[in-house]
This record gives C-alpha cells, structure tokens and sequence, in this order.
C-alpha cells in the first residue's frame, strides 16, 4: 500500500481521539472541579475509562465509514454521520456504566461530555477536510482512476468527477474505449486490463458499459476480479431509483427485490412515536402563528379557513389533506394540473403562506391522527396518481410509505412546478433507504432549506 493512503486516515484517527479525550476530560473536570458538589476522588475513575471511551467511539466511527475515503466530500453528510456514530456510542457507553460500574459516573458529566464531544469532533472534522482540501491542490494526497468501458454511465461518472465538492482527482486513462473517447481521457490499447493496470498504477478502476454490451462487460469484470492491490467498481446499468436495493440469494441464484422496501416493526413504532411527539410540541409551539394565519385568511377573502383534499397515501388508501386555504373560493378547482406561477386562483395572503409552505403546517393534525407521517413521499390527488400509474414506471411504489409532511425529494428541491421522474427517483431513493436518522436528516434540512422555495407557487 501507499504511504499517500495512510496520511488521511492517521489524521482523522489521531484527530478523532485527541476529540474525545479533550471532551471527557474536560467533561470530567469541570464536573469535579468547577461545578459545586464534585467529589475529586471519582476524577481517577474518569481518567481510567477514557481508553475504554476512546476505543468504543472509534468502533462506531469506522463501523459508520468515516475512515473510508470517498471520492466525495460532503461536510453535511459527515457531520449527521458524525452524530449518529456519538449518539450510538453515548448510548453504549451508558449501559456500560450502569450495568458494568459499581461506583457510578457523573451523569452530569457524561451528558456535558456528549455535547462537548459534538462540537469537537465536528470542529475537528472540519479542518483535518479543510487541510486535506488544500493538500489536493498542491498535489498531494491525490488519488487515481482508470475508466474501463464506454457508454453513457461511464460518461456521467467522469463529469462528476469534476464537480466542485470532488477533489484531488487523476484519470490516468480510459481502457476498452472502443473509439468512443471520453472527455479528453488518454486512450489505453494494452493487450489485457492486468497489463494496463500496470501501465497506468491507478487505485480505483471503474468499469461501466452499455446494457447492450453484457458479455463484454462480463469478460472484462473477470479480469477484474484478477486485481489484488486496486479497488474495482462496477457501473451497471440501471436506473437512480434502484439505488439502496440489495442483491440477495435463493440456492446461489441472485436475486434483487425490486420493491422489497417494508420497515420492520420496531422502526415502524419508533417513527410513529417520533411522529406523535414532535407534531403534538410543533402544534403547542407554532399555535399563536396558526391563530394568526387563520385570521388572515378568514379576514382577506370569503370562505373556509381549512381547505380539504383527498389525497393518497401508503397502500394506495385516499384520505382527506388539511391545508390552510389559499385560493380564492368562488373559481373552480383544476385537479388535474399543479399551481403555476401567477395562477389567479391565488390570494395574496395564500401566495406568500404558499411560497414559506406555511399553508401546509395543519396537516400536523393528519400526522397525530396517522394518515401522514412527519415525512415521506408528498401526497398526491387520486386523480393524478390514476394518470401517473400508467403513465410512470415504479411510481405506484411510492405508496409503499406514508405520505409525509416533508420529504427527501422536496429539501432537495424537486417539488411544485418540476421534474416529475426526478421526484420520483427521491422518493423511492428515501423508501429504499429508510432509516430514523435519514428521518432526522430531513428534519433538519426542512428546518433550515425546506421551508422557502422557489417553485412553490
């Protein structure tokens, strides 16, 4: 292996534990030390558990991938992974000292730690990536490819090897272009991709070819499996939306469940009990605003403050929608078309609650009551999932989860007036890959990006 490989992982290792170390014992002493009450003489045990400590927080952090390295690099992404693997190693490490201590720690002192360890480790984080960045550009710590194939899968790859967020990239070359050059990528004709690999000394080889090409494609993933000391990726052809769908088994047959997407019971309840919770304390906190939407509406223009729809929702069931109202009463609703921009049917009081999505906060009261969750696919008119059943492949799957009040395709910014099919992808990207964290992921992109956008009409 390169010494190159190894340089970012000891960073974000040594970077890793300095964090911790510097959050428990500063946890500790503050509890022991600063706060009145403290008894010095449990400090020793303090500093007896931070090996323990250290070792289970790095167990979750490389078990949640924060020592691969990724082409990628997204700071939201690895902060909510950041959270994740703390708050699973915060768990453990309770149990651990409840269960296993004699001599119980400081719960003040483990819980200061837990926040103090948040903010270090992502502080942390964001510099060892900040330096890592900087290192690229002078040419360090760079990694290199080699692009087996052609085709339009492989085609996209390589532009998104250019986006901003992807650095520190070489394509030494393209192997088996059949003519069909891509970008600027030099053209490789050695006699076997082992000979290129040699050639060329990539650490990552990508393989992609159109779905006609198969027994090419087959041919070449064989000489793939012959590479011992390089990463090989395959790019096959399928479509966004499969991606989180697993390949399994039956007597050695491969199998992919197409719209194997159900959530286990124990998560069906814990979302469900999210759900009820953060409703119940959204609608206590938000209530002097609705009272003031409510009369807005009421005062501005004639009819009911709540307007109802039927809307779809999981296993295809209809329901009635809560919304504020924010078009006009006496003009006939087109229910086969979405609002577009300066549709007449909007009021001015309904145009802006519209444009914050503050007309949708009464659905609220469908999530308590359980045809809605917090968040899921957006629900649609029966009418237009008819003409989209038959129309789009793989959207009757989005009913395979509650509607929701937010979604990954609308922080995301496909909602109102857009790509139908990119919608979709989302969507099914989200069931494919639910998980309570990804629920909390959502949340806070609502939170901070989901309210305001620019296609909602």
């Amino acid at each position: 292996m390169k010494t190159r490989k190894y340089s970012p992982l000891v960073m974000k290792i040594i970077g890793d534990t300095l964090a911790v170390l510097a959050s428990w014992f500063l946890a500790g002493y503050l509890r022991f030390y600063v706060i009145p009450e403290g008894r010095v003489a449990s400090f020793g045990l303090f500093v007896q558990l931070s090996v323990v400590v250290v070792a289970i927080y790095i167990f979750f952090l490389s078990r949640n991938n924060l020592y691969e390295e990724e082409l990628e690099h997204s700071w939201r992404k690895e902060t909510s992974t950041i959270f994740k693997s703390i708050l699973q190693a915060f768990l453990l490490l309770v149990v651990i000292l409840y269960f296993l201590f004699s001599d119980k720690v400081s719960r003040i002192a483990i819980v200061m730690h837990f926040g103090f360890n948040l903010i270090f480790m992502v502080a942390e984080r964001t510099y060892v990536s900040s330096y890592i960045k900087k290192a690229y550009k002078k040419g360090r710590y760079t990694r290199s490819i080699l692009l087996v194939g052609f085709g339009e899968k492989l085609t996209e790859y390589e532009k998104a090897l250019h986006s901003r967020r992807t650095q520190g990239i070489i394509i030494v070359g393209q192997y088996d272009g059949d003519g069909k050059q891509i970008a600027e990528c030099k053209q490789l004709s050695h006699a076997s991709l082992a000979m290129a690999v040699e050639a060329t000394k990539p650490e990552l080889v990508v393989i992609g070819y159109p779905g006609k090409e198969f027994e090419r494609e087959e041919a070449m993933i064989a000489q793939g499996l012959d590479l011992l000391n390089e990463k090989v990726i395959l790019l096959p052809s399928l479509p966004v939306s499969y991606i989180g769908t697993q390949i399994s088994d039956f007597r050695w047959i491969p199998l992919v469940y197409l719209n194997a997407a159900d959530i286990g019971f124990f998560q069906r309840v814990v979302k469900r009990l999210f759900d009820i919770l953060a409703s119940s304390i959204g609608l206590v906190l938000l209530s002097p605003l609705l009272i003031a939407i409510a009369l807005l509406i009421k005062i501005s223009s004639p009819g009911p403050v709540i307007y109802k729809q039927k809307r779809v929702t999981k296993d295809a069931k209809v329901f009635t929608m809560y919304k504020f109202r924010s078009m006009r009463s006496d003009i006939p609703e087109d229910n086969e078309h979405w609002t577009e921009e300066n549709d007449p049917r909007v009021t001015k009081i309904g145009r802006i609650i519209r444009k914050t999505s503050l007309d949708e906060f009464p659905q609220l009261f469908n999530v308590i009551g359980g045809s809605m969750s917090l968040i899921g696919p957006r629900p649609e008119r029966p009418e237009l999932v008819e003409k989209f059943n038959n129309e789009i492949p793989g959207y009757r799957m989005r009913h395979r989860a509650k509607a929701g009040l937010s979604g990954w395709a609308q922080v995301n910014g496909w909602r109102g007036n857009t790509s139908l099919e990119r919608r979709i992808e989302f969507d099914l990207y989200y069931i494919r890959n639910w998980s309570f964290f990804f629920d909390m992921k959502i949340v806070l992109f609502t939170l901070f990006r989901g309210f305001v956008n620019e296609n909602a009409y």
